[in-house]
């Protein structure tokens, strides 16, 4: 490869390089990128041209990188990190800014976040705007990587160590059920409990969670009558039935002003649930990431 070549590679091009490297498809990298598949072809045609190689052979599984793809990795990764930071150096105002941010989590978070969000974003970045997404099977681990998603808001994950994080809040759980429900006054033993037809909040679509693996581990099991994905559904489906709801206290505490709903201490105590902010290491110097980390610690924290 030429000086010249290298002279010639734009900023451009190194993201049109990481974008297909990530997502090994032309197709998925135009989307990350905001472009069209034609304009990333014509990109990773002078590419291949510069670096008088292939870099991307085309597959049954996706567009696989060349061995000489693989070994310059790293250090296009590094001079997209460099010129972001660079770019951004000494002139970062959230007012200036034109960005979308994508964030992952649960309807409960959002339900916290959001008011709050716009009411920032109006603000003090008014050109920009909050994209909400629901959590993946794998808590949009592959969104995060990929860039598609900026920031996980969850509880209690184990993160990928290429990931970073910052404690948000911590909540403990408490038992919801409708005002006149027969539980709702005198405190809750354990065989009230167990016979009690449940309720559960599941996200991720599964009918087993952290209620579930405590009592197991006890030797009991609950009969789980009713499993939503949503928080937010919650309140309707208890309000006239006699089902109880294992909850965190922050939700169920805005859920009780809204519906006729009372809190009940549980008969057992649960690991609380530690919620935290992720994002990949590769933005962790980004300045518009580090601000939208800083607003939602700020909103979110104890």
């Amino acid at each position: 490869m030429t000086k010249r070549h290298i002279e010639q590679i734009r900023l451009r091009d190194l993201e049109v390089f990481q974008a297909i490297m990530d997502n090994r498809s032309i197709t998925v990298a135009a989307d990350v990128l905001g472009a069209s598949q034609s304009a990333v072809s014509k990109q990773l045609k002078q590419l291949r041209q510069h670096f008088d190689d292939e870099l991307f052979v085309r597959t049954g599984d996706g567009m696989v990188a060349t061995t000489l793809a693989r070994s310059i990795e790293p250090r296009m990764r590094r001079l997209i990190e460099d010129f972001e930071a660079l770019r951004e150096e000494g002139s970062f105002s959230p007012q200036k800014i034109e960005r979308t941010f994508t964030i992952a989590t649960s309807d409960e978070i959002q339900y916290f976040l959001l008011p709050e969000l716009v009411k920032v974003f109006e603000e003090t970045s008014p050109r920009s705007r909050i994209i909400f997404r629901a959590l993946d099977r794998d808590f949009s681990v592959k969104q995060i990587e990929t860039g598609t998603v900026d920031l996980v808001v969850t509880m209690n994950w184990r993160t990928p160590e290429h990931f970073k994080q910052k404690r948000l809040f911590t909540d403990n759980f408490v038992c919801l059920l409708r005002a006149d429900h027969p539980l709702a006054e005198d405190e809750i033993s354990m065989d009230q409990y167990l016979s009690a037809r449940h309720m559960m909040v599941s996200p991720m679509g599964t009918g087993w969670g952290p209620v579930d693996e405590m009592l197991s581990s006890l030797g009991h099991r609950r009969f789980v009558s009713l499993a939503c994905p949503y928080f937010m559904q919650v309140g309707d489906a208890l309000k006239d039935s006699e089902l109880i709801l294992t909850i965190q206290r922050r939700v169920a505490k805005k859920l009780i002003r809204e519906y006729p709903l009372a809190i009940n201490e549980l008969p057992i105590t649960l690991h609380p649930a530690n919620y935290s902010l992720f994002w990949h290491r590769r933005y962790d110097k980004d300045s518009s990431n580090a601000w939208i980390r800083k607003v939602i610690w700020e909103i979110l924290h104890d």
